[in-house]
């Protein structure tokens, strides 16, 4: 049971109701459930019992004092921070007073936004290459099935687990796509090019079981679970010898970024990625883009402005010194 030594039973009820509420709306998914638990277990576990009426900014303080003392980032900090914020509004609109609580005033620690991390065409060419060059060598089930998700994944990014929970029934080949259930529990289609097709049809052909998923462990007896999937991603990754550090949500980060550059509408790519509105995707993309476009800016001789003479001549003067 969730309930836990250093938070109270009536918190845990409190809470539990906020969490099945959300989930019946669609505003929370599970995993985002089991996230906020966690989340609240760790705040609790910092300032002690006290139930949410209790709670000042002072207990705020004293966590965040508390977490940066055991050497964890801010922003696992406010991610924690962010799921009692939530919690106590809507415990605040069911009628609970909080009378020495601000929520305006609480405190978090400053979180440095990262620029979101996506593979060049010519990383992507590397990357699959090195998954090509093995089942050159010797075609199983294993490396097949990995080249038909990696490709599935920078093709229409879907998210990990969205992919791993298609089933082969659900793909309509004459429209060329495949209906998933998203984040949150939102509909939404997958459009399917003729090189994806053809690996799916090599990776089905190798396989003789009877399991629906269409990612299925090797022995086809259950669906391909994502710890193994990550086993034979970082295998691969390793092999490709690309330096930049990436994980396999990047495939999802890769599609969306390389659309955007290459001049699709940010309506589209949102409709694509399953985003509920625009704002989200200009969040994790438009500086990517953007640092991408000025690379590219710089770099054409259509921009040019200094004669080539003075290059030449500043190049010459810079290596005598």
């Amino acid at each position: 049971m969730f309930y836990l030594q250093g938070m109270r039973e009536n918190n845990f009820k409190m809470a539990e109701k906020c969490f099945q509420e959300a989930l019946i709306t669609d505003e929370l998914c599970p995993a985002s459930i089991k996230k906020y638990r966690s989340s609240l277990r760790t705040f609790f576990a910092n300032i002690g019992p006290k139930n949410f009426p209790e709670l000042n900014n002072g207990d705020f303080d004293q966590f965040i004092m508390a977490m940066k003392q055991n050497g964890a980032g801010n922003a696992r900090i406010a991610n924690v921070i962010a799921t009692l914020k939530w919690i106590i509004a809507r415990l605040e609109r069911k009628g609970i007073v909080f009378p020495h609580l601000d929520l305006l005033s609480i405190r978090k620690p400053k979180v440095m936004k990262s620029e979101t991390n996506y593979l060049t065409e010519r990383e992507v060419e590397q990357f699959l290459s090195g998954v090509a060059y093995h089942i050159a060598k010797r075609p199983t089930v294993k490396n097949v099935r990995f080249m038909t998700l990696a490709v599935f994944l920078l093709q229409t990014g879907a998210r990990i687990g969205e992919a791993l929970s298609i089933d082969i029934a659900d793909i309509d080949r004459p429209n060329k796509e495949v209906r998933i259930i998203g984040k949150g529990s939102k509909p939404r289609t997958l459009f399917l090019r003729q090189e994806t097709f053809y690996w799916i049809d090599r990776y089905l052909a190798l396989r003789h079981d009877g399991q629906p998923a269409l990612f299925a462990s090797q022995d086809g007896t259950a669906r391909w679970k994502q710890t193994d999937v990550g086993r034979s991603f970082r295998r691969y990754k390793e092999k490709s010898g690309i330096k930049k550090d990436f994980v396999i949500h990047t495939f999802r980060h890769t599609f969306a970024t390389q659309y955007l550059m290459k001049g699709a509408g940010i309506n589209v790519v949102q409709t694509a990625l399953g985003h509920s509105d625009a704002v989200t995707t200009l969040k994790y993309y438009a500086a990517a883009v953007e640092k991408a476009k000025v690379r590219e800016m710089i770099n054409d001789r259509h921009f040019d402005f200094m004669p080539q003479s003075a290059s030449i001549r500043l190049g010459y003067e810079a290596r005598q010194c």
